[in-house]
């Protein structure tokens, strides 16, 4: 295993682990604009025990976030030297609008969201949630911005070996921003929504807030199931937009070798790249080719068409392709069922069915999985290119940086991101804990 190899697993174990904490934010901050919104309007005090729970978790994660991700812009210089030097004009530009703005607003406005409830008006710290919010957001935004513009380049021009920002805006809007936002925001809200319905499983098994547990985990699952029913339809647009601009990953996502006339539609297969085909395959025929232009006998260029050294790795991104569109079903199947439990004429209250709050607070698993491994599948996907087009990742790591120095920064950071998680569980299940058992039927107006 060489150099590259090394730092490209240490930037996904460090990446992958950091990701778990931002899509919860973005669904946590959602939720919580939603409750204090519902307090403000109707002057219900659940709503308020709702956000003034839920921002103790948001507190949680976002201090997590951070930890985990100061490391990342070292990663760059450290392991990644050339694409730094080449890419800082236009790839740097991002992340510092990111750090400088974004990420400020949200943390001045969650100080006052954390410790400010009972120093500012109710409006005040409704819009401090609001502007949360929307810290966390434009952050997603200039992430995911970048992020797409090593996928689809645009507004460079490359003076003396470098690149260097021609349109600031092209750039920022390039081809794929719109819809990779749309997508991995409503994907991350996802994920908060059923780390929300974990939550409130737990509270409404250990009876604990139970009657604004339920109304919380009736909130979460309603937004799990609309968002959840409409993921489907952005992936779908997402996958348009690489067909577009990046055709040989997605003939790797789709596992198609021949270029064909009325391409089948594999839902389930085991990839086999090196004799290019995919076995056992169970797929719709022509179904392919109806999903990317409405006309089930269209041609479908396949992976022989391109260069074999222009291919990304197959077999590991076909694979996780096909686990992550599964996993949208168990979402939606998991916030259909908690939707339809929370209904008054439900024979057995929720606090009856121990066994399906266990099998929610397990499902809370399923969005970060799918999160996970659309991530994994889109950069490496992107392979053997880390700027497509424009530089390979065989020649954008830092020269002087030798193996065993990134071996031993890869155990380190796994050992360190290994305590955390622990730390993080306890943490949260001391959270968890804190919330006072409900002592009566009207137990649950006493203070959070």
């Amino acid at each position: 295993m060489d150099t590259i190899m090394l730092a490209r697993i240490q930037f996904g174990i460090s990446l992958g682990f950091h990701y778990i904490f931002p899509q919860t934010t973005l669904g946590l901050a959602l939720i919580i604009l939603i409750a204090e919104w519902r307090y403000v309007a109707t002057g219900e005090e659940a709503w308020k025990r709702i956000s003034t729970l839920l921002s103790r978790f948001l507190g949680l994660v976002f201090a997590f976030g951070v930890a985990t991700g100061l490391v990342l812009p070292f990663s760059f210089g450290m392991n990644w030297g050339k694409f730094s030097v080449f890419s800082a004009p236009v790839f740097g530009t991002q992340l510092a609008i990111e750090a400088m703005v974004a990420f400020t607003l949200e943390a001045v406005f969650l100080s006052i969201v954390m410790f400010g409830r009972e120093r500012v008006s109710k409006r005040a710290y409704l819009a401090s949630v609001f502007f949360v919010f929307l810290g966390s957001h434009l952050s997603a935004f200039f992430i995911i911005s970048a992020n797409s513009w090593l996928q689809t380049p645009a507004g460079y021009a490359i003076e003396a070996g470098r690149l260097v920002l021609a349109d600031w805006v092209a750039a920022t809007f390039n081809p794929s921003t719109g819809i990779r936002f749309l997508h991995a925001v409503t994907a991350a809200w996802i994920s908060g929504f059923f780390f929300v319905l974990a939550i409130s499983s737990c509270l409404i098994a250990q009876n604990r807030r139970r009657a604004d547990a339920k109304r919380l985990f009736s909130l979460a699952a309603a937004l799990s199931l609309a968002f959840g029913l409409l993921q489907p339809l952005l992936g779908h647009q997402q996958i348009m937009e690489v067909l577009r601009h990046q055709p040989v990953k997605d003939a790797a996502y789709e596992g198609i070798f021949e270029s064909v006339n009325g391409a089948p539609l594999i839902g389930f297969g085991l990839p086999d790249a090196a004799n290019r085909q995919i076995r056992f395959a169970l797929s719709i025929p022509k179904g392919l080719s109806f999903l990317e232009s409405g006309n089930p006998d269209s041609f479908v260029k396949g992976l022989n068409d391109f260069p074999v050294e222009t291919w990304p790795p197959v077999n590991v991104i076909f694979t996780t392709f096909h686990i992550m569109v599964p996993l949208a079903g168990v979402i939606i199947a998991v916030a259909l069922s908690a939707l339809y439990f929370t209904r008054k004429k439900e024979r057995k209250p929720l606090e009856e069915r121990p066994i399906f709050l266990r099998l929610v607070m397990l499902s809370a698993a399923a969005p970060y999985l799918a999160n996970e491994l659309g991530w994994i599948g889109a950069e490496m996907g992107r392979q053997p290119w880390t700027i497509s087009g424009l530089l390979m990742t065989k020649d954008a790591g830092t020269a002087a940086q030798g193996k065993g120095t990134v071996a031993f920064s890869l155990s380190l950071f796994a050992l360190v991101y290994a305590v955390l998680a622990v730390l993080f569980w306890k943490f949260t299940t001391a959270a968890v804990k804190s919330v006072p058992q409900t002592a009566s039927e009207g137990g649950d107006h006493a203070s959070a």
